[in-house]
C-alpha cells in the first residue's frame, strides 16, 4: 500500500507542480499593457506640465526609458519591457514634481517682488 500510495501521489503531485510553475512562467511571457499605458500617461502628463521648464533632464530620462521599454515589447523581452516602463513612470512622476516645484518657487518669487514693490509704494512720502 506503501508503494501505491506514492505513486499515486507522484502521479498526481509532478503534474500538478509542473502545471503551476507553467502558469507562472505564462504570467510573467505576459506584455506589461497595464504598466506600459501607465508610463506613457505619466510621460504625457510631465511633458503637458512645467517638467520641460524647470526639470528637462527627468522629462528625457522618463521618455527614453519609456522608448527603450516600448522596443523591449518590440523584441518580446517582456520583464525588461516591464522594469523599464514602471522606471518611466516614477521618473516622469520626479519631473512633473520638480516641475510643479520649480513654478511654484518662481510664483512665490514674483509674489515677493510685487510685495515689496507695495511696500516700497506705501512708505515713499507724498509731496502735495
Amino acid at each position: 500500500m506503501s508503494r501505491k500510495s506514492t505513486a499515486l501521489r507522484c502521479g498526481i503531485g509532478i503534474p500538478l507542480i509542473g502545471g503551476a510553475l507553467a502558469l507562472g512562467g505564462c504570467s510573467a511571457a505576459r506584455p506589461p499593457t497595464i504598466e506600459m499605458a501607465q508610463a506613457d500617461m505619466a510621460v504625457r502628463q510631465a511633458s503637458d506640465s512645467k517638467a520641460p521648464d524647470y526639470a528637462p533632464t527627468e522629462l528625457r530620462v522618463a521618455q527614453e526609458k519609456l522608448l527603450g521599454a516600448q522596443q523591449a515589447v518590440s523584441a518580446d523581452e517582456y520583464e525588461r519591457a516591464r522594469r523599464l516602463a514602471e522606471q518611466a513612470t516614477v521618473d516622469a512622476q520626479l519631473a512633473q514634481a520638480k516641475g510643479e516645484a520649480g513654478d511654484a518657487q518662481h510664483n512665490a518669487a514674483e509674489l515677493r517682488r510685487t510685495i515689496d514693490a507695495l511696500r516700497s509704494e506705501a512708505v515713499r512720502p507724498v509731496t502735495p
